[in-house]
């Protein structure tokens, strides 16, 4: 599982789930970003993608957990 967050230095998030996922297809992603402008961006971007995982900061540790968690099982 990765948590990912969209702002990074150097590249975005996006660029980063694509260098993974061509090591690994099946990795679980999770996105985290502060900016709802981007989970819209994500969903142009990746078309195909079926997102399960984005999660809005801020977040509390337990509701972290909770999502984390739901996406593992």
């Amino acid at each position: 599982m990765l948590l990912i967050d969209i702002r990074m230095p150097h590249m975005t998030g996006f660029d980063f789930y694509q260098k993974i996922s061509k090591i690994d297809n099946k990795v679980k992603v999770c996105f985290i970003t502060a900016f709802e402008v981007y989970y819209r961006a994500l969903l142009e971007e990746f078309v195909d993608l079926e997102l399960k995982c984005f999660i809005q900061k801020p977040i509390s540790i337990d509701e972290l957990v909770k999502r984390i968690q739901k996406e593992l099982n």
